[in-house]
């Protein structure tokens, strides 16, 4: 049976717009406007992401490296499903980018094979290795992992659906810094 795999995406916003006990949304601050009023004409925006799949959340961070939690049905928001999402994190939207018949057993070996191979937390990096990279490169693994070459060049092989602008701005940002080809994360590596 086929499972949906959806990406939750989360706008970032200014720490000092934490959320409320009574779960209502987030208004930006002033400063919160005016950055995002700059980056969104240029297509930018920071966004944190995570990925549901069999009715669990994966994500990235820089402390924990991948952690799972349980999802909401259809993706979306809630408690438990936050529990590892960065403080200024305001829900933005749920996003099915395709489906996957790999069942628990197969998603556990392919996130294990990931934290050994890029994503531990200490791999962490802000432009070349952040929850956008793990996020995009797990779903292309889940959807897309029979088309995948173990060792080959899968540096072409993207998700329609995934949507570009998420990870725009570390793109952007790393591509004019050097980049150290330990720390350099393609998406599928």
């Amino acid at each position: 049976m086929a499972d949906n795999v959806i990406l939750n995406i989360y706008d970032l916003v200014s720490d000092q717009q934490n959320q409320s006990s009574t779960d209502e949304p987030r208004q930006l601050s002033g400063f919160s406007r005016m950055f995002v009023g700059l980056l969104e004409p240029l297509g930018l925006g920071m966004y944190h992401t995570s990925v549901d799949v069999g009715g669990f959340r994966y994500q990235f961070g820089s402390t924990l490296g991948i952690t799972r939690t349980s999802s909401p049905i259809g993706g979306g928001d809630s408690a438990e499903s936050r529990r590892y999402v960065p403080g200024n994190g305001q829900y933005r939207e749920s996003i099915i980018l395709g489906q996957t018949f790999c069942n628990q057993k197969e998603v556990n070996s392919i996130i294990q094979h990931l934290r050994e191979s890029h994503f531990g937390g200490d791999n962490y990096h802000l432009a070349h290795r952040n929850c956008n990279h793990f996020s995009e490169t797990f779903a292309t693994a889940l959807i897309l992992g029979n088309e995948l070459v173990e060792g080959g060049d899968n540096t072409n092989v993207r998700l329609e659906k995934f949507p570009k602008w998420v990870n725009r701005l570390a793109k952007t940002t790393s591509s004019g810094m050097s980049r150290d080809s330990e720390m350099a994360c393609d998406v599928i590596a």
